[in-house]
């Protein structure tokens, strides 16, 4: 059994309830404090830290449009955790595959965090929520989809060792 260290940078710092409808959708970003929120990125990846010498491993997602995770790219916590921890797994679970652009580039970041960590990178692959879905433009319905031909050209990219291939997907 394993065990993980998770927090989404959660903005603790919101207004009344009755100021907003949603802390999701339509929060506005002067809510934002830019010192407040250096000190909680600083905060989390010092919890982050202090798990992995706990013998912790550590456990990032990302999310878009929400206060209750103030991490939009798994990537950058991920670098930081790859270089800053010397023992626990890094395992990204939440990274939307359904709505990548460049599932290639995802390939090779991940590559290269797994690198910087000698190997102690796992990655999970998600279709994403549907909050999410209309600012990276994807149509809900074809999210499955594109989740698994990404998942499929990410691992191709990962496994191909003769050098260029080819792909040619739908999306």
């Amino acid at each position: 059994m394993e065990f993980y260290h998770f927090t989404e940078f959660a903005w603790p710092h919101l207004p009344p309830d009755d100021e907003f409808t949603s802390a999701r959708l339509n929060l506005p970003s002067s809510v934002y404090d830019p010192k407040k929120g250096a000190d909680l990125y600083n905060m989390c990846l010092d919890q982050y830290v202090l798990a992995d010498e706990l013998g912790l491993n550590c456990m990032v997602n990302e999310h878009h449009q929400t206060s209750t995770c103030l991490n939009p790219s798994g990537v950058v916590p991920l670098s930081i955790l790859a270089r800053q921890t010397r023992n626990a797994r890094i395992l990204i679970l939440g990274n939307p595959a359904a709505n990548l652009a460049d599932p290639i580039r995802c390939a090779e970041e991940m590559a290269m965090i797994d690198n910087i960590s000698y190997g102690r990178l796992d990655c999970g692959f998600v279709r994403g929520v549907p909050y999410e879905l209309f600012a990276s433009n994807c149509n809900p319905t074809e999210t499955a989809e594109r989740l698994w031909e990404s998942i499929d050209l990410i691992q191709k990219a990962w496994t191909t060792k003769d050098g260029p291939f080819n792909y040619e997907g739908k999306w």
